[in-house]
């Protein structure tokens, strides 16, 4: 998700919507480049021989998967199967379950492949999608199966007082928060947001963006995650250590923010104004992960997303 934020020269508009991300159909014979967001380990995808992404990429209802927000592709075991090959691996985590294991980034927390333990794709190794370079996840989403798998979550959640809407939690329950009412009417619930920037995609972000003081997060959560800048260190993603569930989400802003404050104040008082009331705006956000939240109705959460096509541009693997 990209923040507009005040600059030395001007007050930037909202994001633009940017370069739209091709819709993949047709990948009869091509190579498909993935990667981490940070670029530690990366890989090449030749998918099964005439078939699309469309036609083999599978969604799965358990837990780990859902709150990854994981669109699954099958593992190559033969080469009429296609083939997966790493170019680069630096470092990843392994989180295992009674009924999936999977690996992801150990610095950005990309999810890149897993097996199913237990249910309808036990024994298949899986590759993530949202890992892939220029896979359109909005249209798989939208058109691909899902199979069903229900499970019990391992762990006891924070407990519920009248103030709080909803507990929220990683997988493993390391890392929890607490959303807490705002006084809204329930026909005004909090508005919820996705784009498909390169954090955001391969993260699966859904967000929601209330204000700090309606929300609670204990200082062992954050001890218990770990932070990945991106966006000139504007922003930062915090993982669960454990089990690598993207749970929320820390602006930061620019490191020179009293500088360009400061410099836009003497320069026009009126731009200082709008800036720094963006600024004041921007801080004042904790965006949580919708994908967390315990108990939602997430077909219902689903038909209210407001996606934004900001598309990849600008996005450079580092290293």
């Amino acid at each position: 998700m990209n923040i507009p934020w005040p600059t030395l020269s001007s007050i930037p508009p909202a994001p633009s919507s940017g370069l739209p991300t091709e819709t993949t159909t047709d990948t009869t014979g091509k190579v498909l480049k993935g990667n981490c967001h940070c670029g530690r380990n990366r890989f090449d995808y030749s998918p099964p021989h005439n078939q699309t992404l469309e036609d083999v990429a599978v969604k799965c209802s358990c837990t780990l998967c859902s709150k990854k927000g994981y669109i699954w592709l099958p593992f190559p075991s033969t080469p009429s199967e296609g083939e997966l090959k790493w170019t680069r691996n630096d470092g990843v985590t392994k989180y295992w379950t009674p009924f999936v294991w999977d690996k992801f980034c150990s610095n950005c927390g990309t999810g890149l492949v897993g097996v199913h333990l237990y249910g309808p794709l036990k024994g298949h190794a899986l590759v993530n999608v949202r890992a892939i370079q220029g896979a359109n996840t909005f249209f798989l989403d939208s058109v691909i199966k899902t199979v069903h798998l229900e499970e019990e979550g391992p762990f006891e959640p924070l407990a519920l007082s009248p103030d709080v809407l909803y507990n929220g939690s990683c997988h493993c329950g390391n890392v929890q928060f607490q959303l807490k009412k705002h006084g809204q009417e329930l026909e005004k619930p909090w508005p919820v947001k996705e784009d498909n920037c390169s954090s955001c995609v391969r993260d699966a972000f859904v967000g929601i963006y209330p204000s700090k003081e309606f929300v609670f997060i204990p200082e062992e959560s954050y001890n218990k995650a770990f932070e990945y800048r991106y966006n000139k260190g504007r922003n930062a993603i915090h993982h669960c250590s454990s089990c690598g569930v993207m749970v929320f989400m820390v602006i930061h802003g620019p490191p020179n923010l009293a500088e360009i404050l400061e410099k836009l104040k003497k320069e026009n008082p009126e731009r200082y104004r709008v800036a720094k009331g963006m600024a004041e705006l921007n801080l004042s956000l904790q965006p949580l992960n919708v994908r967390t939240l315990e108990g939602i109705d997430w077909e219902c959460i689903r038909q209210r997303v407001e996606r934004t096509d900001e598309g990849t541009e600008g996005y450079v693997i580092a290293g």
